[in-house]
Order: structure tokens, then C-alpha cells, then sequence
């Protein structure tokens, strides 16, 4: 977060000090990637994939392979009964 800031990279609201959330947004969000998704006008159950819409800032590598770190640091499993804790206390270290 800091590295952005001392590259002199604003925040898309124009700040130099980058939150983790905002970076975890960018980092879960395919639209980072170039890829928009378009709902029907009817009932919003359909929808359309748009690849290559707008140049990317994040490559699908980097994405694809954040999204998988996500799934191994969670600590929710989907069970038969819904989703479940791994455990009943969460630390974000590895």
C-alpha cells in the first residue's frame, strides 16, 4: 500500500494513502481485468460477458491466482449445511 503511494499512484478518489480494502476491491473485481458483465433488461437473470472491454490494469494471472490465495486463507467452507467456520478465530497470517 505504501509502495503505491511512494510511486505517486492516487486513489481513484485522489488520495496518495491507499487502504487495504480498496486494494482487495481492485484485486476481487474482474472489472480490473477487462471483463464486464452485462444484465438483461428483463428480469436480470441472464447475463452478458464482455471481455477485452478496456485495457486492463491487472494481469489475469495475477488475478486468477489472488483469487485462489483468497480461498486458501478463508476460513469458511461450504458444507451440506451452508457455509461453515474453519475455525472459531481468524488471523490473517500465514
Amino acid at each position: 500500500m505504501k509502495e503505491l503511494g511512494n510511486r505517486g499512484i492516487k486513489t481513484p478518489t485522489g488520495k496518495y494513502t491507499w487502504s487495504k480494502r480498496t486494494i482487495d476491491v481492485m484485486l476481487s473485481n474482474e472489472k480490473y481485468i477487462g471483463v464486464v458483465r452485462l444484465l438483461d433488461k428483463g428480469d436480470h437473470e441472464v447475463h452478458y460477458v464482455s471481455e477485452n472491454n478496456h485495457p486492463p490494469i491487472i494481469s489475469k494471472e495475477r488475478f486468477k491466482a489472488v483469487q485462489s490465495e483468497k480461498v486458501n486463507r478463508s476460513n469458511v467452507v461450504q458444507g451440506k449445511e451452508g457455509n461453515q467456520r474453519k475455525r472459531s478465530r481468524y488471523s490473517s497470517k500465514k
